[in-house]
């Protein structure tokens, strides 16, 4: 052994110093890096509750995040941490791979009886690439060996494993990797373009393609970007003429954050398949499923000897489908899918009046539900009308740079948390809980709009000034 072990008890006072250097050498130096950009890596964290996360320091932070959905029913929900005690006091099993797990089979029961039509066939996963993995599999299973293409759009993420990042448009690092063959594009929110790509791959005389699905998500979670009313009904309509299955990812939308259970309701049509990960494991559990109608389940594998075509060690761990009951049963019997639906249309309205009095800074709020993001305009327009040949770095590091600036402000000044778009450089999340009240958001309203009334100037000022001082500190 190369030095002693760090016991739990040594863990509980572990100094931060200590933390960013074990990031540094064994876990990624990029990662403390970026947080020490958002003067985020100073805070230590004492617990969190609900809409909040506690700080050593006596900090009380609005937790606006929702650790990107996660945390639908918020941090440490009484009955989760119940569910979870309980399910260890009574040593219940956790491995049920040679008896029949009653866990498994309630989850996948109620995990369909909140999917409308026939969606009911559920396959229970650890994370939301890897339900979509499994979604892309059972497609092709079901279409059988003369099918090869599957069509996605310029507006995707689902998910960093090989298969979920050939189909993701908005991940960057697709660039470094060899993608999977016969992943083909197409504009999200134009269905016109789905369907030439269909004629494109139909033989002429049969009528027949070698499509074998597409896969979208009903609205872009990434920036709220939302197709035209029937959209999603020309897809389904142009999938049931030619046989091509529907999957919709859900695993960011799913669960009621956007004001229904899923986000495919809102246009009324059912997909194929679809996928979820995220709340469903009620911010204590990795758990992540797809799930689809009964033909085609039973069509790819149905038969016994096709089975275990598709499995996973972790598929059905006791703890986390019985922490994933709960969740659901919480998420439904406290009314949080229709609090998501009446505190994003009262936080949205909000936004455009935020909007209105700051125009120099927002270029536009978007949301559905409690899937809410600012656009920020580009700082460097001004510079930009100056200096036609401006540089696109110059440009890239303008954007992230003033975004970065508002997330940090926000945290600092109000207590605030944020997150930037992952792969948007000028776009602010805001993904609160379902639990989120009419004064939290009051509160977030009054304190941005505060911020924002220093110019952006003035927020450079005090992000350079706090900059100075966590530095000396």
């Amino acid at each position: 052994m190369k030095e002693p072990l760090i016991t739990l008890e040594d863990l509980e006072n572990l100094p931060l110093k200590s933390v960013k250097e074990y990031y540094l050498k064994h876990v990624n130096k990029g990662i403390p890096k970026f947080l020490s950009m958002l003067c985020l890596d100073v805070f230590e964290i004492k617990y969190a509750e609900g809409m909040y996360i506690y700080t050593k320091c006596g900090r009380k932070i609005y937790d606006f995040t929702g650790g990107f959905s996660v945390l639908n029913l918020g941090h440490n929900h009484p009955r989760i941490l119940k569910a979870r005690t309980r399910f260890n006091e009574r040593k219940q099993m956790e491995i049920w791979k040679t008896f029949l797990s009653p866990y498994l089979a309630v989850l996948s029961r109620n995990i369909a009886a909140v999917s409308p039509g026939d969606l009911n066939y559920v396959f229970i996963c650890n994370s939301g690439a890897e339900a979509n993995e499994g979604a892309l599999k059972l497609a092709e299973k079901y279409q059988g060996a003369g099918r090869k293409k599957i069509i996605y759009t310029d507006l995707s993420f689902h998910g960093k494993t090989h298969a979920a990042m050939s189909v993701s448009s908005c991940e960057p690092s697709r660039k470094f990797f060899k993608l999977l063959d016969n992943c083909i594009s197409v504009p999200y929110g134009n269905w016109y373009a789905f369907e030439q790509i269909i004629k494109e791959n139909s033989g002429e005389k049969s009528g027949t393609n070698d499509i074998i699905a597409i896969i979208l998500e009903a609205v872009h979670a990434e920036g709220v970007i939302q197709p035209l009313t029937g959209y999603l009904k020309n897809i389904r309509r142009l999938c049931d003429e030619h046989n091509i299955l529907m999957i919709i990812d859900e695993v960011l939308c799913g669960f009621g954050r956007t004001g229904k259970m899923f986000s495919f309701e809102h246009e009324e049509i059912i997909p194929d398949i679809f996928t979820v990960a995220k709340s469903l494991g009620g911010g204590k559990a990795s758990v992540g499923a797809y799930i689809s109608r009964d033909a085609i389940y039973n069509k790819a594998y149905g038969r016994l000897q096709d089975s275990m075509i598709h499995s996973s060690t972790f598929s059905g761990l006791g703890e986390e489908c019985y922490t994933a009951i709960e969740s659901i049963n919480v998420l439904v019997e406290e009314g949080l899918v229709n609090n998501a639906r009446d505190m994003g249309g009262y936080f949205f309205d909000r936004l455009n009046d935020l909007k209105d009095r700051n125009t120099g800074i927002i270029a536009d709020v978007r949301g559905m539900g409690l899937l809410i993001c600012i656009e920020l305009k580009r700082p460097a327009d001004k510079i930009v009308k100056m200096l036609k040949n401006i540089s696109t770095t110059i440009q890239d590091f303008s954007d992230g740079f003033l975004t970065g600036i508002i997330v940090s402000l926000l945290l600092h000044r109000y207590n605030i948390l944020v997150t930037p778009g992952p792969h948007e450089k000028r776009v602010i999340m805001i993904i609160p809980p379902l639990i989120v009240s009419r004064d939290e958001i009051d509160y977030f309203i009054d304190s941005i709009d505060e911020l924002f009334s220093m110019s952006i100037p003035g927020m450079i000022k005090a992000y350079s000034s706090l900059k100075v001082r966590n530095m000396i500190s």
